[in-house]
């Protein structure tokens, strides 16, 4: 059985794959697998991965019909036979020693989730030369409490979820919403860090992260985007509050944060950043959206400041320039 499932859903991948892939093969910890989640990819996607297949025994294709990245990280969850998981995206690389330190740090903690930093680069990097460490001599900070630690900063955390190694049987039981994306990560790390028990933190950059064009993160604030927040704050609501996992000042905390991701996705960043002849259309389905989150008291107006509240309330009376002065 290996140590490591490395999970990596992929939809018509083919431009960065390669150099994906082979930044896990030149892994200096062999002992894992590789599960590439083929999410009804059109290009050659499923041919390179077979080329991988045929090389390397730790490469798996899973392939299914076109159901969204949340689907095909479930899938590759779902598989996963090593004790430990992590996730990586299709276009993104691994430092040669990610495994090697993640998995030191891990067992050397006892801990349920490892964390570190990752680093930007251009849409035109070329794995070099990169620096080399000694686990064993790395910084890192260790908390038995995960939701306190992403909650050091009231704002929250790193929603991000490939900057991290996660214990399968800690985490068992948090999965990524299907249909929400991009809001996706958020809700699947709040779980996470809710589910386990420790984690151990290095600010070591062990992930090369891809600023490219076709990145989620560069696609803008569209409708999908609207949507999906939506339909997070939802789940999040669900799953923290309605339910009474929480109590205190924890629960507390998660309605404030459920707040702010609403105000923030549905209100400020539509009202600042949606240009063009779009905007009116999008702006409309923002209300549409926030307007019952509101109503139905998942976001709750008395948790921010005066400045967003009023922002708030004209935004839901449809008066837009106004907000828009506020936010």
């Amino acid at each position: 059985m290996p140590q490591i499932s490395l999970i990596i859903p992929l939809y018509n991948a083919e431009k960065y794959l390669r150099p994906c892939l082979d930044s896990v093969a030149a892994q200096t910890f062999k002992d894992f697998e590789v599960l590439c989640v083929d999410d009804g990819s059109k290009d050659a996607t499923a041919g390179i991965v077979r080329e991988y297949c045929a090389a390397d025994g730790r490469f798996k294709l899973i392939s299914q019909e076109n159901a969204g990245c949340s689907a095909a990280r479930n899938n590759g969850l779902k598989a996963a036979s090593a004790p430990f998981v992590a996730l990586l995206d299709q276009d993104d690389a691994l430092h040669p020693q990610a495994f090697e330190v993640l998995y030191f740090l891990i067992n050397k903690h006892g801990a349920d989730i490892a964390a570190f930093k990752h680093i930007t680069v251009p849409d035109n990097f070329v794995m070099g030369t990169v620096k080399t460490y000694e686990p064993e001599k790395l910084p890192a900070e260790y908390s038995a409490d995960p939701l306190g630690f992403f909650f050091r900063n009231p704002k929250g955390g790193s929603v991000l979820v490939w900057n991290r190694l996660y214990r399968r049987s800690a985490v068992d039981g948090a999965e990524f919403p299907v249909g929400i994306q991009p809001a996706e990560d958020t809700v699947y790390t709040l779980k996470a860090m809710f589910l386990a028990k420790s984690i151990v933190y290095t600010d070591t950059e062990l992930l090369f992260y891809r600023d490219s064009s076709t990145s989620v993160m560069n696609q803008g604030k569209t409708a999908k985007y609207i949507k999906a927040h939506a339909g997070a704050a939802r789940v999040m609501h669900e799953y923290f509050i309605k339910s009474d996992v929480l109590e205190g000042d924890r629960k507390r905390l998660l309605e404030k944060y459920i707040t702010r991701f609403v105000f923030k996705s549905l209100i400020s960043q539509p009202l600042r950043l949606i240009k063009g002849s779009e905007r009116p259309q999008l702006l409309s389905l923002a209300h549409s959206l926030a307007a019952p989150l509101f109503r139905e008291r998942i976001c709750l107006p008395g948790l921010l400041g005066w400045r967003k509240k009023l922002a708030s309330k004209l935004f839901l009376n449809h008066h837009f320039g106004l907000a828009r002065i506020l936010v």
